[in-house]
């Protein structure tokens, strides 16, 4: 059901005519949790999700479909780095969510181009490089909000400011 609703969301991107609503961030969040949670777990990896609920008017579907991106992403590189012990942690603080993981970085020398429009990292016909470019238009267009991502000592640190 989600993932069907996902494809409507896609198909309806660029409609101007688009409902917004109170949802509470957190929930929202932990259903995309819920829905990745076999292929996480099947990989060993961790998922962590701390903070306060909040609520936000905007449009929650495009909302999880950028958590549902960013989660996926840091998924295929902790299994590509085979990473020993992977990680995502999750932490809601006010109005930003906070989405890290251990799996090493970004290269510095791509760090800036991971939004642009087909740009991406993977493998020929195992990525589009829209997942990231159309994260940033839901959230900076459509929710009137931040994303941004800089470098930790242990991995790439995604930041959503609503």
């Amino acid at each position: 059901m989600f993932m069907s609703r996902t494809i409507d969301d896609f198909r309806n991107f660029f409609r101007i005519d688009k409902n917004r609503e109170n949802f509470k961030v957190k929930d929202a969040t932990k259903s995309v949790i819920i829905m990745l949670s076999a292929q996480l777990k099947s990989n060993g990896i961790t998922i962590n999700i701390n903070g306060d609920e909040f609520l936000y008017n905007g449009l929650k579907r495009e909302y999880q479909q950028v958590i549902l991106n960013i989660i996926n992403n840091a998924k295929d590189v902790l299994i590509y780095n085979k990473i020993e012990n992977p990680m995502i942690n999750i932490e809601l603080n006010s109005n930003k969510i906070i989405i890290s993981d251990n799996a090493g970085g970004i290269p510095k020398n791509i760090i800036d181009r991971v939004f642009e429009p087909y740009f991406t990292t993977k493998e020929q016909g195992k990525g589009t490089g829209m997942g990231l470019y159309m994260s940033k238009m839901i959230i900076e267009d459509n929710m009137n909000g931040e994303l941004s991502v800089v470098n930790s000592d242990n991995g790439a640190i995604f930041m959503i400011k609503l």
